[in-house]
């Protein structure tokens, strides 16, 4: 396991931590469950549905009932609250940014029979905030790459486990519980393992154990940063306990379920599944922040989390979207000089669909950014995820010979479309990847029978390279593609190639 440090917050973070909490758009927290969503969805947690279970005000209240960390009365922990107690413009504004997901992290908490301290804990990580990102970790959690692996949270191009709000609490309080039983069941040190790392806990315990000293926390030979982590979250007990005496003003939070889970048949666009249901783009997204993009995983997770009171209207509208279903997708980050055309023309696919799907407000782009462009359309695509058609759908004609002479302005996507296939078949057939480029009059098989008969129609040329030769030339010269001659050739670097060097090209027989 790899647990990186997280440094103290200071007074240069507080700046930043402010503008990701202006970044979400909250709703009232509702007041009352009983709601037709209740009836049809259960809130995501496992102690929402007990009939006898104590009932509170506030999420607030709920975690004071749960205290049970031994406390403590050091200078670590005077300062961190002089800390608090002098920023308490910042401290309101991080308990208002934890609105939707507190009362769901309480609640599993208490579930599993932890000190509800914990749920504290991703005040001091990530200022609650599901879309917090380091060098070297993210989430709420703020799970690095491979701890989050080794707890079951999947990260690929789509969607990162790390952020999503339900699959990181899961992974952090299994993770804290496989910690209170290593250090003997001992919280203070098992949270100071969080921080540090079990091996770097358990190597001052073993060196104190040698020298005859106290093996508890604070006693313990650690660097400053984990030295400081458990006063961080003993100081937020504290205050959260009895904000009076420090005269803070606690958000006010209901104790009852800010989201439910909604389970979906197919890829979802966010920004569409909110237009359509009058829920704000923004929220939507900050629930479900461990999507990517606007787009949900094509894969799994399968799920979304709404708002309990826009849960029903929510649920009807979602039947009515337009699937996003059967494509295969690319990512790209965009480099300089990249455009949103010559990004499209590049995979075949179209300017305009790109841009829905990434829910881009213009075709400006920025250096880094990460778009999902599909591939293969094998389906009709929805008029509203593709606002203007492909010219080329109408233009391309249709051959129904064996072979198709590329044209100027076609595309991989426009071509499969014109042929009635995918562009995944059509790379294949052609020896091709979607990164292939295309020139007017180069020819495309485009039936497996042309495949099968490519050796009857095609004579082979010997060429011996001159002086100032390229493959592109070459290819351009015979009505090729530069991957087919490297492929011809057994060629794996197209710049290694020189003079007098043979080469075998198929070219069309009748030529």
């Amino acid at each position: 396991m790899t647990f990186i440090n997280r440094p103290l917050l200071t007074m240069v973070s507080l700046t930043a931590l402010l503008a990701s909490c202006d970044g979400l758009h909250l709703k009232p927290a509702p007041q009352t469950t009983d709601s037709p969503a209740e009836a049809k969805w259960h809130p995501v947690g496992k102690t929402e549905q007990a009939s006898t279970q104590k009932t509170y005000d506030t999420v607030w209240d709920h975690i004071r009932a749960g205290f049970s960390l031994p406390q403590a009365s050091n200078p670590a922990v005077d300062a961190q609250i002089r800390f608090y107690t002098s920023n308490k413009a910042y401290f309101y504004k991080i308990t208002q940014q934890s609105e939707p997901f507190l009362h769901y992290v309480v609640s599993e908490m208490e579930a599993n029979g932890m000190p509800m301290e914990l749920a504290l804990l991703p005040f001091i990580e990530s200022s609650y905030n599901p879309t917090a990102a380091s060098a070297s970790n993210a989430g709420m959690w703020q799970f690095g790459d491979a701890t989050g692996r080794n707890f079951g949270l999947k990260q690929n191009s789509w969607y990162d486990g790390r952020k999503d709000v339900v699959a990181s609490t899961d992974a952090a309080i299994r993770l804290l519980k496989k910690l209170y039983t290593k250090f003997d069941k001992d919280w203070l040190l098992a949270v100071a393992a969080y921080n540090a790392g079990d091996g770097a806990i358990q190597q001052a315990v073993d060196k104190n154990r040698r020298a005859g000293k106290p093996t508890d926390f604070w006693s313990l030979p650690l660097n400053k940063t984990t030295q400081g982590y458990i006063p961080q979250l003993l100081a937020l007990s504290k205050i959260v306990a009895d904000p009076n005496v420090y005269d803070f003003k606690l958000y006010p939070i209901a104790d009852v379920p800010y989201f439910v889970k909604i389970n979906v048949d197919s890829q979802v666009n966010l920004a569409e599944a909110a237009q359509n249901s009058a829920l704000d783009g923004a929220l939507l997204k900050k629930l479900n922040s461990g999507y990517k993009g606007w787009l949900t995983d094509p894969t799994e997770p399968r799920q979304l989390l709404v708002p309990v009171d826009a849960a029903a209207s929510f649920k009807l509208q979602l039947d009515t979207l337009p699937k996003v279903a059967n494509l295969k997708w690319q990512e790209h980050q965009v480099k300089k000089g990249d455009t949103l055309d010559a990004i499209a023309k590049r995979y075949g696919a179209d300017a305009n669909q790109i841009k829905t799907i990434n829910n881009l407000k213009s075709t400006n782009l920025s250096l880094g950014q990460r778009l999902q462009i599909p591939l293969s359309p094998t389906s009709e695509i929805p008029t509203s995820l593709a606002p203007e058609k492909i010219a080329a759908e109408q233009t391309v004609p249709k051959e129904k010979s064996n072979f198709y002479t590329v044209k100027s302005g076609d595309n991989l996507w426009s071509i499969a479309k014109s042929q009635n296939m995918t562009v995944d078949a059509l790379t294949k057939l052609n020896k091709m990847t979607a990164n292939s480029g295309l020139k007017p009059g180069q020819k495309l098989l485009v039936t497996a029978q042309a495949q099968n008969s490519v050796a009857s129609q095609s004579k082979t040329l010997n060429y011996t390279i001159k002086s100032g030769d390229t493959l592109g030339k070459i290819a351009a010269k015979y009505d090729v593609s530069v991957k087919q001659i490297m492929e011809w050739n057994k060629i794996k670097d197209e710049t290694s190639i020189r003079p007098n060097q043979e080469l075998i090209v198929l070219v069309d027989a009748k030529n």
